[in-house]
């Protein structure tokens, strides 16, 4: 039996609304007024945030139906091992893309890692499509009903209650989207909220220069041109320009070319003055509304962690080759020798295929598992990443590792070759893309989500904001919990 989708969408009246943006000695101008410049703009965030939204929903009503599905039915597929045909097939379908002086790596690639790359690739592709599958066949025989509502209501967030699915009469309730979507649903709000203020600043400084043409009687460019009108330059003007631009080192221009432009900055400058003073007089008031921002689950189970084991958490998402990651470890090294309260989770978060990145994180892991991860953390920082295709460490040098890191070196191959490992290597990049992160390094610190370098003094300050008022006892136990 199909699964029977009905879709239900939340109606929205046809007249525009008048939603106010700002207000100019009591004048009111509108948000459609403010969209406007940016009509296409807006329209592609506000597709893109419906689209989120969606891929959130999605994924939380598949959960709900895992949960009520029988152990067998929600195991991960498992499809069929890729082929060494499958791979020189794939290689010769794309010989463009390997061959010649443009193709990556050049004459210096290496066909051992060009190999593993393609196979991962088609391995990736392979489980696309079983999960595709498997998913398909989760939701035959459910009845599921949406009501997700439109793009101008997910501008804020939603009401926590509000119902925006149904899963064979269960509701899904607004707040579950707010959080799996927290910080991709933040970003497009913000950019949404800046294209509006930058647009309601210039709607406010047109409609002052309108009121102000208006009390004296002319139009609004007869206002404009008595201000910027009878603009000169002198040659001394020009002259000192054009010294002070070759001082900086700057292309000197004509004195042809530096004459027009001196005249509009000047007339730009009287223009802005002009401003200035009615801004100063005025009654203005910015109706816009920031989107708050989000706070992120503090995942911990199944990490390796430095610090205190009571304090503030600080949760990275990260690994060992990328140039920032490497440098934010140092910042972290410098945090936590400041605080000896505040702990450190580490997460890895390898966002493409790099093996040089997956080994350093399959090292780390194992050695966690044997009382050595600050050791190996050590080990991998202190020396430079190897060039992409090469080993960290060759088979031979394994043991010698385990030895000098103080752990059992057969238990560390053991763990090593495990696809246990890998799995939870793979879980932890899965648990950063569903958080919204897109790039390594990445930080929830006490809920508050950060990205890119962060020094240690930044991540310090980001732990107490999380830890403030609005941060519940009860919210930071929960988020301590296994992850999905």
């Amino acid at each position: 039996m199909w699964p029977v989708f009905v879709m239900l969408m939340a109606g929205l009246s046809t007249t525009p609304r008048a939603e106010v943006a700002a207000r100019v000695n009591g004048q009111a101008i509108l948000v459609r007024e403010v969209d406007a410049p940016s009509s296409a703009k807006i329209a592609t965030l506000h597709e893109e945030l419906r689209a989120r939204a969606a891929r959130s929903l999605d994924r939380l009503i598949d959960d709900r139906l895992r949960a009520q599905a029988p152990a067998a039915q929600v195991l991960p597929p498992s499809p069929a091992p890729i082929t060494e045909d499958q791979i020189q097939a794939f290689r010769a379908s794309r010989a463009e893309d390997f061959e010649g002086p443009f193709a990556p790596g050049g004459a210096a690639r290496d066909p051992a890692a060009e190999h593993a790359a393609i196979c991962y690739y088609l391995e990736q592709q392979a489980r696309a499509v079983a999960e595709a599958e498997a998913r398909h066949h989760l939701r035959e025989g459910h009845t599921i009903e949406l009501f997700l509502p439109e793009a101008r209501e997910l501008e804020q967030a939603l009401a926590p209650t509000r119902k925006v699915a149904r899963v064979d009469g269960g509701a899904i309730r607004a707040a579950q989207i707010e959080r799996a979507a927290a910080l991709p649903l933040y970003r497009l709000r913000g950019e949404i909220y800046r294209e509006r203020q930058r647009n309601t600043e210039a709607a406010i400084d047109d409609l002052l220069l309108t009121q102000e043409a208006r009390r004296r009687g002319v139009s609004k460019q007869d206002l404009l041109a008595e201000v910027s009108g009878g603009v000169t330059v002198s040659d001394e003007e020009v002259q000192t320009f054009i010294e002070a631009e070759r001082a900086a080192g700057w292309p000197v221009p004509t004195a042809e070319r530096a004459r027009p432009y001196l005249e509009f900055r000047k007339a730009y400058t009287r223009r802005q003055a002009l401003l200035d003073r009615l801004r100063a007089a005025a009654r203005i008031k910015s109706l816009l509304q920031e989107p708050a921002l989000p706070r992120l689950p503090v995942m911990e189970a199944g990490a390796p962690g430095l610090g205190a084991w009571a304090g503030l958490r600080l949760v990275v998402y990260t690994n060992y080759r990328c140039p920032l990651c490497r440098a934010v470890q140092r910042e972290i090294d410098r945090l936590l020798a400041a605080d000896q309260t505040v702990r450190v989770v580490f997460h890895d978060f390898i966002p493409v295929y790099d093996p040089v990145a997956t080994e350093a994180a399959r090292l780390c892991r194992c050695a966690a598992r044997l009382g050595a991860f600050e050791r190996m953390r050590g080990e991998l920082l202190a020396r430079e990443p190897p060039a992409f295709g090469l080993a960290w460490y060759q088979e031979e040098a394994l043991s010698p590792l385990a030895s000098n890191l103080g752990i059992d070196p057969a238990a560390f191959r053991q763990c090593l070759s495990s696809a246990e490992i890998q799995e939870a290597i793979e879980r932890d990049t899965a648990q950063a893309r569903e958080l919204g992160f897109e790039e390594a390094p990445a930080f929830v610190a006490e809920g508050i989500p950060l990205t890119g370098m962060q020094s240690a003094s930044g991540l310090t300050r980001a732990l107490h904001q999380g830890h403030g008022p609005q941060a519940s006892h009860a919210s930071r136990r929960v988020s301590r919990e296994q992850p999905r």
